[in-house]
């Protein structure tokens, strides 16, 4: 039940937590511990007490609360709320109930359709209690356990400790209601007879390292540490081990079809993709996470990889649900970069029907779609009205849909796939073609160019499966053939006719490979000259060392160029979208001009 406050009452309690949460956020993702109130510190990181001075907290800014608590394989997921109280032992149940009715509280008034709505608030609240891990001296567990009376041990590190401590699950955008739930504890605790304990100061510091143990792996292990953690908790540890082992691998496929490599019956297994050095390299790395063991057979599952791989299999859907929600996700903010040239080149938009917008006819001839079902009520009213029993529909009776126009940009990805390019900017690259494929209704196709020539990796595609398939087969080796490569990708373009062409070149060095004289540049040039004249629009991203190469490269070519600090996704994607967008933009100017 919700309190016995007034509806301004609770708005303006929402407000307020909506604002301590944009004001946590500031301080949150910068490391830094926050105090609210005189008895709460909070942050992402891991809190100690200071043994000698009363009152004294230690953020301790290189312990991840998330990955030290909780065996959480990616940084500050998890905020970390410490309450402290006077000598006593609060009672985690209650605290439990406490904290569920603030959060109904604070969800009926973010979304008040909930009020009438019983079942859809069940699941919202049910939500947040499964993300809310409520410790104290008397017990622990998930609020959603403690509220039915299930409580757990707690761990000899709390033993000690007069506070309460809550570990959220929360995103950025869901800070909010931390206010909420540290005023919940704080309740309970007076509520309780307790005494509120005062933070007098925090701290920052960096916590000394544990030594590691011999065959210690450079990833957690669920398995090995999660003796008394409850099913959701190792569920998502493990989800978030197998997400980090497909990123590496390249897809959840790959990294199945890998791992099937390793399986304990012969006539099962499958021949691994990746060769030579980088089959090692992979096969090391497993065998560091405890996955994969020597044997006479050779390298086979161990007991846990074993549990990976059915793990694996039984959840390979939601898995790759993740992973593709994981790169439509939009990057972090991109580094400095300078941009420089235009483009000459029109865009052609296409018109669709918007069946969401309606508008009357105004004059007898229209181009568009008749919107049936409003035209039929407009009649009946006009009918109602002129007190007419039959239904009639006259031409004041007409509706038809509006039409939207969107620029439809299909893009070829024209990457350097020479050796200076092995390692993180290669997975840029390849990020960035999953990423446009997934967040735009457009073709992505992808053509690289290394060695002595250059290749159409994958075509102009929506399906991500042909795409990944065609990036898995490349691997950055050689010279840097850039002439072929531009011509290659627009002989790709000339017999695809894709939609308002776009070819974006990326690449870290210089051409050393020439196509028709003895240098490579020259030949470059005169490839380039070929983009305009087919009415392609040309984007050239390159680093600063090459920077006068690649203006001269945008200059002939007509295009733009973005120098950057560093290859990254996050350069590369915010490059490519804005872009994109400048181009919608440009159109819709050029139609209201119209």
């Amino acid at each position: 039940m919700t309190t016995g406050r007034s509806h301004e009452e609770r708005l303006e309690a929402y407000e307020t937590a909506k604002s301590i949460g944009n004001y946590l956020g500031l301080y949150l993702d910068r490391g830094q511990g926050v105090r609210l109130g005189e008895s709460c510190v909070v942050s992402l990181k891991d809190h100690e007490v200071a043994a000698v001075v009363r009152g004294h907290v230690k953020v301790l800014t290189n312990r991840d609360a998330g990955q030290v608590l909780l065996d959480y394989i990616d940084p500050q997921m998890v905020v970390n709320l410490n309450v402290f109280h006077g000598p006593g032992i609060p009672d985690p149940c209650a605290v439990a109930r406490k904290i569920y009715s603030a959060i109904e509280d604070y969800i009926t008034i973010e979304i008040p359709r909930l009020t009438a709505a019983e079942d859809e608030k069940l699941e919202h609240m049910t939500d947040y209690a499964m993300k809310l891990q409520v410790s104290t001296r008397g017990g622990k567990g998930l609020v959603w356990d403690l509220i039915s009376g299930r409580v757990e041990p707690i761990e000899d590190r709390q033993r000690g400790g007069n506070f309460v401590q809550v570990l959220a699950k929360l995103s950025s955008d869901k800070y909010g209601i931390i206010l909420p739930i540290a005023v919940a504890v704080e309740e309970a605790l007076i509520e309780t007879g307790l005494e509120l304990g005062k933070v007098k100061k925090i701290s920052h510091i960096i916590a000394k390292q544990k030594e590691k143990q011999e065959g210690g792996a450079s990833i957690p292990i669920p398995w090995k540490r999660f003796k008394n953690a409850n099913y959701q908790l190792m569920k998502e540890s493990q989800n978030q081990l197998l997400m980090k082992l497909a990123e590496k691998f390249g897809s959840v496929q790959d990294l199945e079809d890998f791992v099937d490599s390793f399986s304990t019956k012969l006539f099962q297994r499958t021949d691994p993709k990746p060769k030579g050095k980088e089959l090692e390299e992979r096969t090391r790395e497993l065998k560091e996470l405890g996955l994969v063991k020597d044997s006479w057979l050779g390298p086979v599952l161990t007991k846990e990889g074993k549990e990976v791989r059915e793990y694996l299999i039984n959840h390979k859907c939601e898995l790759e649900a993740e992973m593709r929600r994981k790169i439509r996700k939009s990057p972090g903010r991109p580094g400095s970069f300078q941009k420089s040239g235009s483009s000459p080149h029109k865009m052609s938009p296409i018109q669709y029907t918007n069946r969401n917008k309606t508008i009357r006819l105004n004059s007898g001839f229209w181009s568009g779609d008749l919107a049936v079902p409003e035209t039929v009520i407009q009649a009946k009213k006009n009918c109602l009205m002129r007190k007419e029993r039959r239904l009639r529909i006259s031409k004041d009776d007409l509706y038809i849909y509006r039409k939207r126009s969107y620029v439809p940009v299909d893009i070829c990805l024209l990457i350097d796939a020479s050796g200076s390019m092995v390692g993180e900017k290669w997975e840029a690259a390849c990020f960035l073609a999953e990423h446009l494929l997934l967040t735009g209704k457009e073709k992505v196709a992808v053509v690289t160019f290394q060695e002595m020539r250059s290749q159409v990796v994958v075509p102009f595609t929506r399906n991500q499966q042909d795409l990944i398939r065609g990036l898995n087969r490349i691997r950055p080796v050689g010279m840097t053939p850039l002439a072929d490569g531009i011509i290659t990708a627009v002989d790709l373009i000339l017999s695809s006719r894709p939609h308002n062409p776009t070819l974006v070149l990326i690449t870290d060095g210089l051409p050393n490979y020439p196509l028709w004289s003895f240098d490579a540049e020259k030949d470059a040039l005169e490839a380039a000259a070929r983009v305009p004249k087919n009415k392609i629009r040309l984007i050239c991203i390159g680093v600063e060392a090459n920077r006068g190469f690649l203006e001269r490269l945008a200059d002939v070519g007509q295009g733009k160029l973005f120098v950057v600090d560093d290859l990254n996704s996050a350069n590369l994607i915010n490059i490519v979208k804005h872009e994109k967008r400048l181009m919608n933009l440009a159109e819709k100017t050029s139609a209201g001009a119209n």
